[in-house]
């Protein structure tokens, strides 16, 4: 499931109660799947979106992805309106224009797929490209005073250069019924994210090449959307604002410290978690004690090697049915070799503390692969032939920070399906399933 799915799955009853409880409203026009602040959502609009959530699940329903929509719609306009103003600006990313041309692009190049490959064979082409006039102009000997960084910069063009970029026509190209057009070095440049700017100030021509033909690419079918697709003006509108919309989800998600994403520094997640008072943490921690068990010990006989290569030998023979006390004997004449008894390994500090970390991950009857001792050039293999489990203490930090984040979580997912539920009030919210297959 992708985090967007995870995100909606929060939100998803609310709307889909009241698609229920409206399934007997007749559509104000035809082809009307719903209404949102009396604005009419068409058919072919769902249909654009539709065609991307089957692709990775054929089977989705439509009136799901229409729910879906009209959340990511009022959850967009919900962060433009708390939130937006303080929204930082892309540093490593692609910005936000540009990731919404790139993501309404492949919307249209999966739903329109048909008739874009028609489009460019009614041209007698083989491919956008072909709109090309007069091949790439990407020199890196004329490129390198405008792409070489300026002390003080970084990853940015100084006004001199960003002029010099204006100016410098990476490509000239017409597409059909259109006026020539010219890609600038400058446009190029503002399109790519901070790991592709790099490889242009590293005048890697190659990297720009490929990045040239990526925006050709989705210049054409932007333009096709624009003046070609068999949609409204109204709905090209609609098409445009869900996919800001759904940037802005994405955004809201972050701000609410739902945001699954590991990098992300979860500020929100983490001052609600801190807020969670004890006894909440110790009725979850009753209701729910065996997500907290662990391995307290486990009984273990140890293999010590000498080299990597006969560690690695001893552990191809492992795995083709040999066991630890007769590999000992075997090497019992080489140097270095020692093995020591099964013996308790727990937790807590020790001599041996550092074998639980991969110790207490084996199931009985387990054997490690071959790791190093810690400061020593020697291996180790290690056989587990037997485990204790037991329950982290409820009062333990390990137990609050686990709980009071699952705590802290739920607590946000309802505030999230409940100021949706008001924003589907106040919007007017409709659906309009029998218009739907």
């Amino acid at each position: 499931m992708t985090r967007d799915n995870r995100a909606r799955r929060w939100a998803l009853a609310p709307a889909a109660l009241l698609m229920v409880a409206l399934a007997g409203a007749t559509p104000p026009a035809p082809g009307v799947v719903a209404e949102i602040g009396g604005t009419a959502l068409t058919r072919p609009v769902l249909d654009v979106f539709l065609a991307t959530a089957r692709l990775h699940d054929p089977e989705v329903p439509a009136g799901q992805v229409l729910e879906e929509l009209v959340d990511i719609h009022l959850m967009g306009a919900w962060y433009r309106q708390e939130h937006g103003q303080d929204a930082p600006p892309a540093r490593v990313g692609y910005d936000r224009v540009i990731r919404a041309a790139m993501d309404t692009a492949a919307l249209i190049r999966v739903a329109y797929r048909d008739e874009l490959a028609a489009a460019i064979t009614k041209q007698g082409w083989t491919t956008p490209l072909d709109a090309v006039q007069g091949g790439w102009h990407l020199d890196a000997k004329g490129l390198a005073p405008i792409l070489t960084a300026r002390p003080g910069l970084r990853l940015a063009l100084s006004e001199e250069q960003e002029n010099a970029a204006r100016a410098w026509v990476v490509a000239e190209y017409r597409f059909p019924g259109g006026s020539e057009r010219h890609l600038s070095l400058a446009e190029l440049y503002g399109a790519q994210n901070i790991a592709l700017k790099t490889r242009f100030h590293n005048l890697d021509t190659g990297a720009m090449a490929d990045a040239a033909r990526a925006y050709l690419r989705r210049a054409f079918i932007l333009d096709w959307f624009q003046r070609q697709a068999p949609l409204q003006p109204e709905e090209r509108a609609w098409i445009r604002q869900l996919v800001l919309d759904r940037l802005d989800q994405r955004a809201l998600i972050r701000v609410l410290g739902l945001s699954d994403d590991p990098h992300d520094d979860n500020t929100r997640l983490r001052e609600v978690a801190e807020a969670i008072p004890d006894k909440e943490i110790h009725r979850y921690y009753r209701l729910h004690r065996d997500r907290f068990q662990r391995v307290e010990k486990v009984r273990a006989a140890r293999l010590y090697l000498p080299t990597q290569a006969l560690a690695d030998e001893a552990h191809e023979r492992l795995d083709d049915g040999a066991n630890l006390t007769g590999l000992a004997a075997l090497y019992a004449d080489r140097e270095g070799v020692r093995y020591r008894e099964p013996a308790w390994i727990e937790r807590g500090p020790g001599e041996d503390a550092w074998l639980t970390g991969f110790a207490f991950t084996l199931p009985e009857g387990g054997a490690s692969p071959p790791a190093r001792v810690p400061g020593e050039a020697r291996w180790v293999i290690v056989r587990v032939d037997r485990r204790q489990e037991g329950f982290q203490a409820v009062d333990s930090e390990a137990v609050r920070y686990r709980a009071s984040r699952v705590l802290a979580r739920e607590r946000l997912q309802e505030w999230l399906r409940s100021g949706l539920a008001r924003r589907q009030a106040a919007a007017g919210v409709r659906f309009y399933p029998e218009a739907l297959p």
